[in-house]
């Protein structure tokens, strides 16, 4: 239970930071009255934003799906870790054309300075927690609920009525049985025209006992 919960919560935090890290400033660009950011998706043409919606949507699918199934996406999110560690270790720059027709926009000088922000490390270890958590998750995989599983589990419980012979049930019908009542309840009741005899009645006591009534 611990374990699931501690690569659930990997999964998601990694998710969350490496979102955010991907919209932050992860280089600015300083000179003669030019003051000017790149965000991690416009540095890494987007893919740090697209990896980190992949992450999130993995981790989310974890939910619904069976142990295999949730194997195979851990795998996956786990080479989605790898990624969002690669892209914020090698801290992607922006192209030196996207850079200088930024400045362009603002200032006509060439004088400028490009640094580096703390982001990119942050996005790096973003992709660790969600490769540790995929590990983990791979781990324990069979001990995680699903949806489909209570679900499957309702209907075996509402439809635990449907599962009687359906042979049986005609032979019912035929018999004159309901067989949608329950047999312990069904009262028995005498017919009206039906006179209880004993055992040595004959046909003629029984004409007797009728006229004299």
């Amino acid at each position: 239970m611990k374990r699931r919960t501690l690569a659930f919560g990997c999964l998601i935090v990694g998710g969350v930071l490496t979102l955010v890290a991907s919209a932050q400033p992860w280089w600015r660009v300083v000179g003669h009255g030019i003051d000017v950011t790149f965000s991690g998706t416009q540095a890494s043409a987007g893919l740090s934003q697209a990896l980190a919606f992949i992450a999130l949507a993995g981790t989310l699918l974890l939910l619904v799906l069976r142990t295999h199934g949730r194997r195979v996406v851990a795998a996956l999110l786990l080479l989605v870790g790898a990624a969002l560690a690669i892209v914020g270790g090698y801290r992607l720059q922006p192209s030196a054309d996207a850079v200088r027709s930024r400045i362009r926009q603002v200032s006509l000088t060439d004088a400028f300075q490009v640094t580096a922000t703390a982001w990119p490390w942050v996005l790096g270890l973003s992709g660790a927690l969600v490769a540790g958590g995929a590990i983990l998750t791979m781990i324990t995989a069979a001990t995680w609920p699903s949806f489909s599983d209570r679900f499957q589990a309702g209907r075996v419980k509402a439809g635990g009525s449907d599962s009687a012979d359906p042979a049986g049930l005609w032979r019912a019908l035929d018999a004159g049985v309901d067989p949608t009542t329950d047999a312990s309840e069904e009262a028995t009741v005498p017919h009206p025209d039906v006179h209880d005899r004993g055992v040595g009645a004959t046909m003629e006591d029984t004409s007797r006992q009728e006229r004299e009534a």
